[in-house]
């Protein structure tokens, strides 16, 4: 895709700023809501920690489903909302709704059948056992009410009022370290719960953020601006699982590749996976706000495409790409800096893990250049309509050539810089399919006035 004809719009560029913003900061208090979680657990002793570390990876990623999920609604909604269609917007959230917490329901008695067996069979401690089904337990209410708000989530993100999800979860923050403080420890009378007291914690401040959130949508239905809740039915929940089915199997995808990568990661000798450990948090906290910047942009993509402005959309995509571009430059300067910062920000690492640091440094700090533009092709071209072919390029990217080589490395006894590397030559992969493929339907839009929409 070539740069040279970009037409500079202070007005759409304002546009996406203040979409991204409020999503930027979402993303961030979403992170710190785990960390919090983790540092007044920590209190409790390593039992509830190593327990919390597997409870919550299974609730985590139950809660990232229901964001795919919620990603492909968003999707939808965008371009019902771009095609001024009230009746439609209702229809699309009563579908999105049935969607979603139909997937919790199945996943809350997949839990109660399956879930003690399974954290058996993860930790072989009893005592770690038993705090972890204690947590889930309470947490399944969790997966109900996160469900539920994420559809209102991304209806105000959809009409542009990312503010109200902001507002939202700072509201359940400081609701969430207040109850399970309390009822972690038992304090003013409050039960002493342990680990479970954090669970409950998190189901109230979502309840309350729910409840905030549910306010605000029913002022949106007085005033007219959402219609159509009851003529829902089974052809409008089929076709609307269509649509998010392919964003899921993306999500899927990704997350068991990244978990694989992290099983590979561990076979590797204390210091090299101690410095992979370290280094995968910053990476993740990277990707973020590029990503949020990539979500913005396809909901104006979304919008236009509703509104059948399709050549509008080639010059918009151009800029948001641009610009995406600046921001990988500036995560990878943060990188850098983290990487000359890093025995100063961990004083208690050992000698051979600041080397296996030093030695990785190269390879995380060029990743954000590569993935940041993945990632914005990647999501355009699912905001085109082409989502399955997204699932086949990491399929075949990730899982038929990165994970196996990666193996093949480790086993080779390759050099930490090699095995690491795999990451960035993944992502490389996928650089020319994703680009050509954005590029194309770029031009298919540059070519054509009116062109139905997807």
């Amino acid at each position: 895709m070539k740069f040279s004809n970009i037409t500079f719009s202070k007005e759409t560029l304002l546009q996406n700023v203040s979409l991204a913003w409020p999503m930027t900061c979402n993303a961030i208090l979403m992170q710190s809501v785990t960390i919090i979680d983790l540092l007044l657990i920590a209190s409790l002793g390593e039992t509830q920690v190593a327990a919390f570390g597997i409870a919550g990876a299974i609730i985590a990623f139950l809660i990232g489903i229901q964001f795919a999920i919620a990603n492909g609604t968003q999707l939808v909604l965008s371009r019902t909302v771009g095609a001024g269609n009230k009746k439609h917007i209702g229809l699309v959230m009563a579908s999105a709704w049935v969607t979603n917490l139909s997937f919790s329901v199945l996943a809350l008695i997949t839990l109660l059948l399956v879930g003690s067996p399974l954290i058996d069979f993860i930790s072989h401690d009893p005592l770690v056992a038993a705090e972890a089904k204690s947590y889930v337990q309470v947490a399944l209410l969790l997966l109900l009410f996160s469900s539920a708000s994420q559809v209102v989530v991304v209806y105000f993100n959809s009409t542009r009022n990312t503010r109200i999800p902001l507002y939202g979860f700072m509201i359940e923050i400081p609701c969430n370290v207040i109850c399970s403080i309390i009822l972690i420890h038992g304090l003013w009378g409050a039960p002493e719960l342990g680990l479970a007291g954090a669970a409950w914690g998190s189901v109230i401040a979502i309840v309350i953020r729910f409840t905030y959130l549910a306010y605000r949508f029913n002022q949106e239905k007085q005033r007219g601006k959402v219609e159509g809740f009851s003529v829902v039915n089974k052809a409008s929940v089929i076709e609307h699982i269509q649509e998010v089915v392919p964003i899921v199997a993306n999500f899927i995808v990704l997350l068991t590749g990244a978990l694989l990568f992290q099983m590979l990661f561990a076979q590797l000798p204390v210091p090299a996976y101690a410095a992979i450990t370290l280094v995968l948090p910053w990476i993740k906290i990277g990707s973020m706000f590029a990503n949020t910047w990539t979500q913005a942009s396809t909901i104006i993509v979304s919008q236009q495409i509703g509104k059948k402005e399709f050549t509008a959309i080639p010059p918009f995509v151009y800029q948001s790409l641009f610009v995406a571009r600046i921001i990988s430059f500036f995560i990878l300067l943060i990188f850098y800096t983290f990487s000359e910062l890093a025995p100063a920000i961990y004083p208690n690492l050992s000698e051979a893990t600041i080397i296996a640091l030093a030695t990785i440094a190269p390879v995380y700090i060029i990743l954000p250049l590569v993935r940041t533009n993945n990632m914005f092709c990647g999501n355009m071209i699912r905001a085109m309509g082409d989502s399955y072919l997204i699932v086949r390029i990491n399929i075949i990217t990730q899982w038929i050539i990165s994970l196996p080589l990666c193996a093949l490395m480790i086993y080779l006894d390759a050099p930490l810089y090699v095995v690491f590397g795999i990451m960035l030559f993944d992502e490389v992969l996928k650089w020319q399919p994703f680009r050509k493929t954005l590029a194309n339907r770029l031009k298919f839009y540059e070519n054509s006035k009116q062109v139905k929409s997807e």
